[in-house]
């Protein structure tokens, strides 16, 4: 698990609400599990507000909702259908029918359950968001659950019926039962985001992270979860013996804006002619004060979508677009019109040797260039290129391999982040915005946006603050780097 800390209940929801953007702006047809209670609706109003304020899509997103109280009907105001449609649904552009909730006022709930359970299975959930109760449970899996359990329904416990009284006028009324996902089902989920809040919840998390995994306290299960993100503020992590964060502390190679290369000479691989904006956009803008970038552009872009144009058309509006980017970003453009583009790469050598030429003659310190995960065929192949161009020139030169949202890194496979100042920011997202025929299209500077805040979580500043004596004060959005020497 990585464990991460926000200092207070609206930090917590702005860094959960940067997971959720992250899966929808690179999987817009992703399926996210929602969960109920007090401790998601913070997320929840942030998700409406980058909706309404943003122009975030949910409308291909499939849901599954966690659990239901039993029996209960869709229109009672304690319903976590109800409670769905009240924070969330009702105010964002999603598709009725995409919307998947437990019937809690079912006549057949063992059906209900087996039914919900073959539909999970079919679409797979991307994205499971969980709460934890003070007694471990997640769902409504209480202690001592089988691990193997599949959504059914359920009997609750005293302390789970008396925790959730506080939300019904009469306690009498509290349902005792509910259908919830089960424990199997969730750990089946390709990723999980659990947030926590609160004194009352810092022993249920205590056990969960530095306990062993029982089914005593179900959360424990998460332990063995391939890809689980737990953000907690500070009261809920109060009773931890120690902060987990990931496990690489003196490993990265950290640049704020004082602490970059000067005076020297970049170039910076485009496979088309956003790509870099997009990627290192913020990088660039910082280093061009005090050292000499060249981009290059590899291919001309021209097979994108720009209606009511020719060829012709589309290889002037995008050097157009690349030209007011590099004047924004302080940038030298070259435009390469790399064969391979549009001969499925019959002309490699031709490709590659005009690259080795153009880097013998400029002489470049550092190359930066897409990271070695990103599959698009455009960016492999202009990847391939230079670094065989590198090879043949025999340069000594760094190389920092970037992260885009087609190629993202893994929790091991960087050692290198650049802090990215809120006006450095603002400027790689101007930069951006120049490409307006691709974002008229896709929104690719709130894409940006969301990986740049999603980094800025996944590494807390906590992490980069015991270095010796002196704090790193990093901000809240990163640009992902793999550095390393080829000669």
């Amino acid at each position: 698990m990585i464990i991460i800390k926000a200092k207070n209940y609206k930090e917590l929801s702005k860094k959960a609400c940067n997971f959720v953007l992250n899966e929808i702006m690179l999987n817009p047809d992703c399926s996210i599990g929602f969960a109920t209670g007090s401790t998601p609706i913070g997320l929840y109003k942030e998700l409406i507000d980058k909706h309404k304020n943003m122009g975030v899509d949910f409308s291909s997103i499939t849901t599954f909702n966690l659990d239901e109280y039993f029996p209960i009907s869709s229109g009672n105001e304690q319903s976590y259908h109800y409670f769905m449609f009240n924070n969330l649904f009702n105010h964002i552009n999603i598709s009725l029918e995409n919307i998947n909730i437990l019937d809690g006022n079912s006549k057949y709930p063992l059906d209900t359950c087996t039914e919900y359970e073959k539909k999970i299975k079919n679409s797979g959930i991307d994205l499971q968001i969980l709460g934890i109760g003070a007694n471990g449970h997640i769902g409504f899996n209480e202690p001592n659950t089988s691990f193997n359990s599949k959504t059914s329904l359920v009997n609750l416990s005293e302390k789970t019926i008396l925790d959730n009284s506080r939300f019904f006028e009469d306690k009498n009324k509290v349902p005792t039962q509910a259908l919830s996902m089960g424990i199997s089902t969730i750990m089946n989920s390709k990723k999980i985001l659990l947030m926590a809040s609160g004194k009352n919840k810092a022993q249920a998390i205590k056990r969960m992270i530095e306990g062993s995994v029982s089914e005593d306290c179900p959360a424990s299960i998460l332990q063995r979860h391939p890809d689980a993100i737990i953000i907690l503020d500070e009261d809920a992590a109060s009773l931890l013996e120690n902060t987990t964060v990931p496990d690489k502390v003196g490993g990265y190679k950290i640049f704020t804006e004082h602490s970059l290369p000067k005076n020297k000479t970049f170039i910076v691989i485009s496979p088309h002619p956003d790509d870099s904006a997009i990627g290192c956009g913020g990088t660039i803008s910082m280093l061009s004060k005090e050292n000499k970038i060249y981009t290059f552009i590899m291919t001309s872009g021209h097979r994108s979508f720009i209606p009511e144009t020719s060829k012709e058309d589309r290889i002037q509006i995008r050097e157009e677009e690349v030209i007011k980017e590099s004047n924004i970003l302080g940038s030298e453009p070259r435009f390469l019109k790399l064969k391979y583009y549009d001969d499925k790469n019959e002309n490699l050598l031709l490709d590659i040797d005009k690259v080795r030429k153009l880097f013998e003659n400029i002489q470049p310190n550092i190359i930066i260039i897409p990271q070695k995960n990103d599959e698009h065929p455009t960016h492999k192949v202009s990847r391939m290129i230079a670094l065989e161009a590198i090879k043949q020139s025999g340069l000594d030169v760094e190389i920092w391999n970037y992260e885009s949202p087609w190629g993202l890194f893994n929790h091991s496979s960087f050692n290198g982040l650049v802090s990215i100042p809120e006006n450095h920011f603002n400027i790689k997202l101007k930069s951006i915005n120049c490409h307006k025929s691709q974002v008229e299209r896709n929104n690719y500077a709130l894409i940006a946006e969301s990986l740049a805040n999603l980094r800025g979580a996944l590494i807390p500043e906590q992490e980069l603050s015991g270095f010796g004596n002196k704090k790193i004060k990093i901000s809240s959005k990163l640009e992902l780097f793999f550095i390393e020497n080829r000669s």
